[in-house]
């Protein structure tokens, strides 16, 4: 349920806000982030370097390094030093509720912020064959990470790693050849793999495989984030596919604007959002058939990012180079994009109707008039299905559900008339 904090939090000033500097500045494929629901928390790599006799710097090795962000309070801390590994690829992380687990080559640690504190994910033979995934997602209950590899190494074989037991296991053998670079979402259900022109979908409750129809040409530094019913791919190029698991199809979505191709890939509840490129980023309603073009920000286009949502806003951090080999400057900005209509995943439940709610509602909605009790209003639902709001004592929000028919969401109970 969202607060009346955080319902005018929604209708409050959007657009950039730059962040301040962070503490850490690990090196350009090395860093990855999560969102605890209060903090951003940032794990890297951070390349150690001396001078030879010649004055040219040179690797002396690696340190992990550890931040954590607070939108609230717009400032970082350092958080303890996390161990040392060896690993030397790129890092995927997730959040459990209770720890950032961080999985990468020769990397498998969890921090507590409640105790802030670093412990090593326990060691399985599993490992010995591959420790490095390119599509971690967490369940609710599980990591799963399948694929990936270097130097010419391409696996496909699939690991799941449970903080309750603190053991991992094997995945079943994919119906997939082997990909350095597949793309994973959680679906809620399942657990949707691509790599390549190939893809497929792994049930945790029945441990099992199955094949989804084939994806189109995808760009091979495209990022995959769920949009509440389908898998969007986006980055990399102009081209966007999404897969919707109940139609078992895939769809070509309209092309990003020219110059905002970019890595940084999330979905408000609402629209995709596109960050990066030469000219900025963009947002697209699941629906709409053209992007809506926002402002580059306070960053650098060359920037090495990691980036996470937040509920109301987009945090993008990350690397840039510097002219001394080996070293990186760190730059980072939060973008807070504007309402659009009422969504089901923002929209303000039995809140107290005041006048002031009243107002702040009709501003959320778009409306030219305040609501009025009795009377039902309309909004966009993740472009393609709507929400009802009827006032009363309280609001009563509606939804359909998958079939189409409307609902009353079950965590309401306010009074109305249903539609």
């Amino acid at each position: 349920m969202l607060t009346i904090k955080l319902a005018l939090a929604l209708v409050a000033a959007t657009g950039w806000q730059s962040l301040p500097p962070a503490p850490i500045t690990p090196e350009f494929n090395a860093r990855t982030s999560v969102w605890t629901g209060k903090q951003m928390l940032v794990f890297g790599r951070d390349q150690q370097t001396a001078l030879d006799s010649h004055g040219k710097p040179y690797a002396t090795g690696a340190v992990n390094v550890a931040a954590a962000y607070d939108p609230r309070s717009r400032s970082w801390r350092k958080l303890a030093p996390p161990p040392k590994t060896s690993g030397f690829m790129a890092l995927s992380s997730v959040w459990t509720g209770k720890e950032m687990l961080v999985w990468g080559q020769g990397t498998q640690l969890a921090y507590n912020p409640s105790t802030d504190s670093w412990r090593r994910l326990p060691a399985s033979r599993l490992l010995r064959v591959h420790d490095g995934f390119g599509a971690v997602v967490w369940t609710g209950k599980e990591m799963l990470g399948w694929g990936g590899g270097c130097c010419g190494d391409a696996f496909s074989d699939g690991v799941a790693y449970n903080p309750r037991t603190n053991a991992w296991r094997a995945l079943p053998a994919a119906p997939l050849r082997g990909n350095q670079h597949p793309l994973g979402v959680w679906t809620g259900k399942e657990y949707v793999v691509v790599g390549g022109r190939q893809a497929a979908a792994y049930n945790p409750a029945r441990n099992a495989w199955r094949r989804i129809a084939a994806p189109p040409a995808i760009d091979a530094n495209a990022t995959a984030v769920w949009a509440g019913t389908a898998m969007v791919i986006a980055g990399g190029s102009r081209t966007v596919v999404s897969y919707t698991p109940a139609k078992n199809r895939w769809q070509t979505l309209p092309s990003l604007p020219a110059g905002r191709v970019g890595t940084v890939v999330v979905f408000d509840g609402a629209r995709l959002l596109v960050w990066g490129g030469a000219r900025g980023g963009a947002g697209l309603i699941p629906g709409d058939t053209k992007w809506t073009p926002f402002a580059h920000g306070p960053l650098p286009s060359r920037l090495e990012p990691t980036a996470v949502w937040t509920g109301t806003a987009m945090i993008v951090w990350g690397g840039t180079t510097t002219k001394t080999w080996g070293r990186y400057a760190e730059a980072g900005g939060a973008y807070t994009p504007p309402a659009v209509g009422c969504g089901d995943a923002w929209m303000a439940e039995n809140l107290r109707v005041t006048a002031h709610v009243k107002d702040e509602l009709r501003r959320a909605y778009g409306a030219t008039d305040p609501p009025v009790t009795g009377h039902t209003y309309y909004g966009r639902y993740s472009g393609v299905r709507y929400a009802i709001a009827t006032f009363a004592a309280e609001p009563t929000i509606f939804r359909t559900d998958a079939h189409n028919r409307w609902r009353v969401r079950a965590e309401t109970n306010g009074g109305g008339s249903a539609p």
